[in-house]
């Protein structure tokens, strides 16, 4: 099985015929979202609001797995979203550099391995979000403060629901 790192890193959804070719024998991929089930990025998308720290109040994961519950600073500039750095309990820290050409779709890594991370649903106040991958590879919910605002961690469990993820494997906190 392949781990979130390795997702973010990689770009899952550019390579995953080729990833599901290669781990056959091992089982394979198993992604959280039902990919007939229509997506859609948000249309209201802001990226100076976006930009800022956030802490994953959600995130799914496979049986046996642990969350990370890790934190996440996003990067601005004029042409939307540039950057955006993982951190987790044990201080560990990783820069990737993204760019955004569609508002609300944040591609990490670079073509043909980049991949798209869409911003599903955001509150309007921008203290809650949802992000998740077309190919359903990667989902989180991610929120300004680490505790608090259950009715909004639950509108964007549901808005996750609504673009075919499994909230079973969504575990939040």
């Amino acid at each position: 099985m392949i781990d979130r790192r390795t997702v973010l890193k990689l770009g899952v959804a550019a390579v995953a015929p080729t990833l599901v070719t290669a781990c056959v024998g091992g089982g394979g991929i198993e992604f959280h979202r039902n990919t007939r089930r229509p997506i859609s990025s948000t249309t209201r998308f802001d990226a100076a609001r976006f930009a800022g720290d956030w802490v994953i109040r959600g995130e799914f994961v496979h049986p046996g797995e642990a969350p990370l519950f890790g934190k996440v600073s996003i990067e601005h500039g004029a042409r939307g979203i540039t950057g955006i750095t993982l951190s987790n309990a044990a201080s560990s820290r990783e820069r990737y550099d993204a760019q955004m050409k569609t508002p609300g779709r944040i591609v990490v890594g670079t073509p043909p391995f980049g991949t798209e991370y869409w911003v599903l649903w955001v509150d309007a106040d921008y203290r809650t979000a949802a992000i998740g991958t077309p190919s359903g590879s990667f989902g989180w919910i991610i929120d300004r403060k680490r505790t608090g605002g259950a009715d909004r961690i639950k509108a964007a469990a549901d808005m996750l629901a609504f673009n075919g993820y499994a909230t079973d494997r969504l575990q939040t906190r």
